[in-house]
């Protein structure tokens, strides 16, 4: 436990043991940089936070507006005193602490230590009226943001919440119970534009398909980062990551993946593309390149038009089949003028077009350099089609690193596009069966 009296700023560190004391190792001290605690014990997902009876929230003893909640945590601040000797709660009203839940700012009651506990921190805060399984929750202090975790909250009157496009109250107090098995089918195009310097701008389309069949324990459903793959509409979550690039599925309460046969096979206008099954020596998964580059140039496969995805079935997943329809991309407005985001200021994004049945997602990533100890994060917004505009709050873009630069391209990518409205499909083995369709247009900047 860090001494409350250290000083702000280059620290150094040195271990004793058995009379040996180990070379002096630098670090830095903030004065406040409040972590999250997370029921996966790997700081994403559902937050640790708790009623007034220290219980856990979860997706059947969800929040209500207007409730009192306890986020747990540590980082919040220094406090007077020796905590070697105990725990020294108090309000610490001087430290501006915001919590954030989903796109709204709670009003913060108790900011400070624990009781129980030397070093171990604690915000209690009431519920806004902002519903869902998945809330977004974020503590910002000044400008240095906590990790992200996620809070339920269910209308009053329940304790079940729910999400749109997600199952219903009374499914999933049944998955709850017993478990649930999910079936999710993704189509994505990615067109990027990269801005080299001395040559101009080159723009890349991939389409890629994936598919995965996964079972999750009743403690995996209510702990996990967002097992029925639903999103908040109007608010962002993020996630974090070390190395050159986000990573996907990083939750550290993997569930057990499911066969569901040889291959997955994608049917439309330019004709036939399969996902094939790969184990690794793991988790069973299907993915597929559906674009091609050859000596021409590059072939692109999900243009607008009607998709079919058919599964043959496995020994674990029964055969399906699912069509839903792509439209043509959206039109992002002021991509042009977007060269460098102050992540202080927040960023607003704008949009014409689009199906108003899906919903406008805008995901983004920074990272402080390519080499394996680099870190970074990346964020995910979703927003009404409808809207045309939605500003990027400065919460989510501080959660980034300044972007680094390599061989003058930035580190830096923001895209936006097109989410279609799931199309449901059922198959034996499988409580819930998805097919989804993103489209993205991504560009390379600097998060400053």
């Amino acid at each position: 436990m860090l001494p409350s009296n250290i000083a702000v700023g280059t620290a150094s560190l040195t271990v004793t043991a058995n009379g040996a004391t180990s070379a002096p190792q630098a670090f830095q001290v903030v004065a406040s940089s409040f972590g999250t605690f997370a029921l996966n014990s790997g700081g994403s997902g559902p937050g640790v936070i708790t009623n007034a009876s220290v219980v856990p929230f979860g997706l059947t003893k969800a929040a209500n507006p207007d409730e009192a909640a306890i986020i747990w945590g540590t980082g919040l601040a220094p406090v007077s005193g020796n905590e070697a000797g105990g725990a020294l709660p108090g309000d610490l009203s001087s430290i501006p602490v915001e919590v954030y839940v989903g796109s709204s700012k709670a009003t913060v009651t108790y900011r400070g230590r624990s009781g129980c506990c030397a070093g171990l921190d604690q915000i209690v805060f009431t519920v806004p009226n902002v519903l869902g399984c998945r809330v977004p929750v974020t503590i910002k202090i000044n400008n240095v943001v906590s990790n992200s975790t996620t809070l339920p909250v269910a209308a009053k009157g329940s304790r079940t919440c729910s999400d749109e496009g997600g199952p219903s109250e009374a499914d999933l107090a049944k998955y709850i119970q017993n478990g649930s098995s999910i079936g999710v089918v993704s189509l994505s195009r990615v067109a990027t534009s990269i801005t080299v310097p001395s040559f101009g701008s080159i723009t890349t389309n991939a389409d890629v398909g994936a598919a995965t069949f996964t079972r999750f324990t009743a403690a995996q459903l209510d702990a996990s980062s967002n097992p029925f793959n639903t999103s908040q509409i109007g608010a962002c979550t993020v996630s974090y990551f070390k190395g050159s690039a986000p990573a996907a599925g990083q939750d550290p309460l993997a569930p057990k993946t499911l066969d569901a046969g040889s291959a997955i096979t994608i049917n439309g206008t330019a004709g036939s593309k399969q996902l094939t099954k790969s184990t690794l020596g793991g988790p069973i998964v299907y993915s597929g390149l559906l674009s091609t580059i050859g000596a021409t140039g590059s072939v692109d496969y999900l243009n607008p038009g009607t998709f079919t995805a058919t599964g043959p079935g496995g020994s674990e997943v029964g055969g399906f089949t699912s069509s839903i329809a792509i439209p043509a991309a959206i039109n992002w407005t002021n991509q042009a003028a977007l060269t460098d985001i102050t992540r202080s200021a927040g960023q607003m994004i704008s949009w014409t077009g689009g199906d108003p049945a899906g919903s406008i997602l805008i995901t983004g990533s920074s990272a402080s350099g390519t080499a394996a100890d680099s870190v970074g994060a990346a964020f995910n917004c979703t927003v009404k089609t409808s809207d045309n505009q939605f500003t990027i709050p400065a919460q989510v873009l501080l959660s980034l690193p300044v972007s680094a630069s390599v061989q003058g391209i930035p580190t830096g990518v923001l895209s936006v596009g097109q989410v279609g409205a799931p199309k449901t499909f059922s198959a034996s083995g499988l409580d819930a069966g998805y097919l989804v369709y993103t489209n993205l247009v991504a560009k390379t900047l600097n998060y400053k």
